[in-house]
């Protein structure tokens, strides 16, 4: 599952602080938590340590997060909004981590090249039946007329 892949990914790292949104069941958190801040956010709150709420309006503060993680989470009509909410909480050069069904994807080039449009510098890969994306928010500002679609 891809959240296993980031929970192996963050366990040889120190000290980040991580959203995970549309977190689901919330695994970062408890698996990491002896190593890092994982704030949860989701519609539904699981437990009491997850924030619920629309994902595009976090309590977070501006460029506070090292990470920001949508591990198959990307479902709401305004899942672009929830990347511009990933690249006002992220820090300069903070990284975006996305796991998606390939299936999704009519073509992940131009998903990538939107991403680049919002602010990241994106590359994404094929993991099996997911479609791994790791990119980089940049010092350009988001473009506002962008809508993600897969």
């Amino acid at each position: 599952m891809p959240y296993e892949e980031v929970i192996r990914w963050a366990k040889h790292r120190e000290d980040l602080v991580i959203g995970d949104f549309g977190c689901g069941e919330a695994s970062l958190a408890p698996a990491l938590s002896d190593r890092h801040v994982v704030h949860s956010f989701d519609h539904v709150a699981i437990n009491k340590d997850v924030i619920a709420g629309d994902m595009s309006h976090t309590p977070l503060e501006d460029a506070c997060l090292d990470v920001a993680v949508f591990s198959l989470s990307l479902m709401g009509s305004n899942f672009t909004d929830y990347i511009r909410e990933a690249h006002r909480t992220l820090k300069l050069d903070g990284l975006l981590l996305i796991w998606e069904a390939r299936s999704r994807f009519e073509d992940p080039q131009v998903f990538t090249r939107e991403l680049e449009r919002l602010g990241f510098r994106a590359h994404a890969e094929e993991r099996g039946p997911f479609l791994y994306i790791e990119a980089r928010k940049t010092e350009r500002t988001p473009d506002e007329s962008v809508f993600l679609q897969f």
